[in-house]
Order: structure tokens, then C-alpha cells, then sequence
């Protein structure tokens, strides 16, 4: 998900509980595995270099993304 516009996310940027969360000013990565599980942060620190809960994220073909 890392784009000129956003920052490079570590981890979060493969995993498929990332949800990338824009505003006007600023742009933030939102762990969604902390709705379930209270060891997770909302919003992690950057980069993201090692997690437990990692998984990786599909693309629409249900395929396992490549890694970058």
C-alpha cells in the first residue's frame, strides 16, 4: 500500500488487517486486529518489522500478493 503520498508501513503494507486511513493532512495505517484482540495497537508504530498477526494479503483473484 506504500505510494509516493503515503508512508512505507513495514509488515502492515502486505497484511490484510491493514486498513490505510486518510484525512486531509495526514495518513495513518489502522491495525483491524485490534477490535478482537487488545495485544494489537490501533495504530502501530512505523515501520512495522516483525508481528505475530501478520498475514498476508490477497489480491482479487484470491491469489497470495507477490512480495514486493
Amino acid at each position: 500500500m506504500a505510494s509516493p503520498t503515503s508512508p512505507f508501513a513495514g509488515l502492515c503494507d502486505s497484511c490484510r488487517h491493514q486498513q490505510v486511513v486518510r484525512t486531509k493532512r495526514s495518513t495513518f495505517s489502522l491495525c483491524r486486529r485490534w477490535k478482537d484482540d487488545d495485544r494489537y495497537p490501533r495504530y502501530p508504530r512505523l515501520p512495522v518489522l516483525r508481528c505475530r498477526g501478520h498475514e498476508r494479503r490477497r489480491d482479487a483473484a484470491g491469489d497470495l500478493e507477490a512480495e514486493a
